[in-house]
């Protein structure tokens, strides 16, 4: 499912954005906060949902990592000119392999699940909180535990708004299980296929789900730049320094990749 909005009144910037999101979320994650503000730069901002977000578990089975591939080719096609991508977690390494098979402006990638998987990711938590991990992988399995206890630590953190991580949690949905096993192992990445100076990585020290040391080890995999911050949690979205890390996606987007590129 894409949802695309565009403010014809302000758009003065000739390049697309997508907001690809992470596991168990959807396009609604990236409202009132990142799409927001590129819409109100002049961005003609587009977001996509996976469609195992939200539907059947019969569905939800059905559907591989290829199928989210596939899915986020597709809302990139749509764009009326090679997109900048901005993906969260899984999204990320989703847009990473879509990269490899379509023209993309430019990739923006927070916190993305590493290309070589995430068993790092998953063993630097368990050492912290054990439980973490159990809660983690039941919540994205069933989304309907969210409700129960506390959230995993570094979904969130002290420097988000409280009641913002709460709309975030009501609103998860269960994730396809076949999907969240083959990140364990995921496909290998066609990074010949990339401009490295083309991406950046986002990573933040209070993020436990995927370290910032395992977003900075993925960035050297592909010869990217990192941006790493302090503090913070795995959902940017709902942290009060959001619109900083907006800003600061701008500014690499005009350095690094100018918007002025003609298609």
């Amino acid at each position: 499912m894409i949802v695309s909005f565009k403010d014809a009144a302000n758009s003065s910037q000739n390049v697309p954005i997508l907001f690809v999101p992470g596991a168990m979320s959807g396009a609604w994650i990236w409202e009132n906060n990142f799409a927001s503000f590129f819409r109100s730069q002049g961005y003609k901002v587009h977001t996509m949902s996976f469609s195992g977000h939200g539907s059947s578990a019969a569905k939800r089975l059905r559907l591989s990592f290829s199928n989210y591939v596939d899915e986020c080719v597709a809302a990139m096609s749509s764009c009326d000119a090679p997109p900048i991508v901005i993906a969260h977690s899984l999204g990320g390494l989703v847009a990473l392999h879509a990269a490899t098979k379509i023209e993309t402006h430019s990739l923006v990638l927070l916190s993305p699940v590493p290309a070589f998987g995430v068993l790092g990711s998953m063993a630097s938590l368990a050492k912290k909180s054990p439980i973490s991990v159990a809660k983690f992988v039941s919540a994205a399995c069933y989304s309907g535990i969210t409700k129960l206890g506390t959230p995993p630590l570094g979904i969130y953190s002290d420097t988000c708004h409280p009641e913002a991580a709460k709309t975030v949690t009501s609103q998860l949905q269960s994730e396809s299980i076949p999907v969240l096993i083959r990140l364990l192992a995921p496909p290998a990445l066609q990074k010949e296929k990339l401009d490295p100076e083309k991406i950046l990585f986002i990573a933040a020290k209070g993020d436990l789900i995927i370290p910032y040391l395992e977003v900075i080890k993925s960035a050297r995999h592909i010869g990217s730049e990192a941006i790493v911050y302090d503090g913070l949690s795995h959902t940017y979205q709902v942290e009060r320094s959001w619109e900083d890390i907006a800003k600061d996606i701008t500014r690499w987007l005009h350095n690094r990749a100018p918007i002025q590129q003609t298609y």
